[in-house]
């Protein structure tokens, strides 16, 4: 656990992506099949997106002081989400605005049952550069949050990541590593070589199966395990997660509820994940509160808008039901 008493001005820097969600509900399934070039659907909204952005302002309104350390426009679309996020008390400090970088936007279609399928906008220069990883910065947290692993951008083109998990680990800060989908083709194996600086792996289950080729959670937590993470929580979705690390095993069931938008639930689960272990809680509870927080986003539109409270979190726990799955 780290130390709730070690003096760091930041409890939690975020690193990775940052974008502006154009948010389309209600979208009619015939959208996706018919001909037709007119459809209607509910009231169209702004707002945060982009894995770091995402975990970053659950952690915030969880209350945890946080930042995003990352690169955005100089334009309209860097600004409303600097505004965002300034009101919901993410420090932007960090954030470096520059007029080469252009901020990606996605629509996000939004089914009625809750499913989504994005439409992303092309971004040009947005990821951090090896230069801006100086020491200084990244030994100011007691958690360092990657935001995802394959979305990096020039971290990832620089070889550079290591640096960055490097200078916090050296702070004696704990690194969480968040994965998406690989959609630049680095490769399954890209990041094998970090592995052993990273203490808690969070993939999905179709990101742990790309990047490790196995089909069964266990297998799966072994295969990073084995190659130098801490511990690693496998998030299985509506069938609840998965924790391992060399001291325990253990499924948790997930919450019982009806979406409304899955956009960024596996998000604030790492952030509640990340908040729960900050407060130094055991592993089964951080993964039960992790669970609440990616249920509870959920409940309503946009992948970051929801949870305002540790209380409100607190209150879906005590009044939802857990849902019991027969594990094999």
């Amino acid at each position: 656990m780290p130390d709730r008493k070690q003096q760091k001005k930041y409890d939690v820097i975020h690193i990775g992506e940052a974008n502006l969600d154009i948010t389309v509900p209600d979208v009619p399934d015939e959208f996706f099949t018919d001909d037709f070039s007119t459809f209607v659907c509910g009231l169209i909204t702004d707002g945060c997106g982009g894995d770091a952005a995402n975990q970053a302002l659950c952690v915030a309104s969880l209350g945890d002081r946080n930042a995003l350390f990352g690169r955005l426009d100089t334009g309209m679309t860097g600004q409303r989400l600097c505004s965002l996020m300034e009101e919901r008390g993410v420090d932007t400090s960090l954030i470096i605005r520059d007029a080469n970088c252009c901020t990606p936007r996605i629509i996000v279609n939004v089914r009625k049952d809750g499913s989504h399928k994005f439409l992303v906008g092309k971004g040009i220069n947005y990821g951090l550069h090896k230069e801006d990883i100086v020491p200084g910065t990244l030994d100011q947290t007691r958690i360092l949050a990657i935001g995802s692993l394959f979305v990096l951008d020039t971290l990832d083109r620089e070889n550079s990541v290591a640096d960055a998990l490097k200078f916090c680990r050296d702070a004696g800060g704990k690194v969480v590593a968040d994965m998406t989908y690989d959609v630049r083709g680095l490769g399954p194996h890209f990041y094998e070589d970090i592995y052993p600086l990273i203490d808690f792996m969070v993939p999905s289950w179709d990101e742990a199966f790309y990047v490790t080729g196995l089909e069964h959670e266990e297998e799966m937590a072994d295969y990073f395990l084995e190659r130098g993470v801490g511990s690693v929580v496998i998030k299985l979705g509506s069938k609840g997660s998965f924790f391992k690390n060399a001291a325990e095993r253990f499924y948790t069931d997930p919450y019982s509820v009806k979406p409304v938008d899955t956009t960024g639930c596996g998000d604030n689960f790492t952030a509640g994940f990340i908040h729960a272990y900050l407060k130094g809680q055991p592993m089964r509870e951080c993964m039960q509160f992790a669970s609440a927080a990616g249920a509870l986003n959920s409940q309503g539109l946009g992948a970051s808008s929801y949870i305002r409270s540790e209380q409100m979190v607190l209150d879906f726990m005590e009044k939802t039901p857990v849902m019991k799955v027969a594990r094999t």
